[in-house]
């Protein structure tokens, strides 16, 4: 009994692990895409607002449909709070800041693949990694 025990459990190791892995991952290394990230990002802050701004880079692949867009994500004492897309290649945007909260801002570019560029199988969105910045 206590062999059987044994088998059934090897068996059903062999089974959970030979399923953990991302085969996702594996197919998309032939995927050779990316954004650079925004460049210059600061901020300004009056009468309970924060203007962002920062520069789209020259460097965007041609394999892009232009305008590229912006994602500012907004976490507000680390809860994400807010997600907004900038259009039209903006350089600025402005967000109603509480005193006293902790305020993080992930800002990312957001491009889509021309048709000629795309790979079948895979996205045609792509996001860069993001500038972080911080205001207390």
């Amino acid at each position: 009994m206590k062999k059987i025990t044994k088998l059934l459990m090897a068996m059903l190791l062999l089974i959970l692990f030979n399923g953990c892995y991302d085969r996702e991952i594996i197919d998309q290394k032939d995927f050779n895409f990316s954004l650079p990230n925004v460049e210059n990002l600061t901020y300004t802050t009056a009468d309970g607002q924060v203007t962002l701004t920062w520069a789209i880079p020259g460097t965007i692949s041609d394999s892009f449909n232009r305008p590229v867009e912006v994602v500012v994500q907004r976490v507000v004492n680390n809860i994400y709070d807010e997600r907004r897309v900038v259009f039209g290649e903006e350089t600025s945007a402005t967000f109603n800041v509480e005193p006293g909260e902790n305020n993080r801002f992930i800002v990312r570019l957001l491009g889509f693949l021309t048709p000629e560029a795309r790979l079948e199988g895979f996205t045609d969105r792509v996001l860069s990694e993001g500038v972080i910045i911080e205001i207390d």
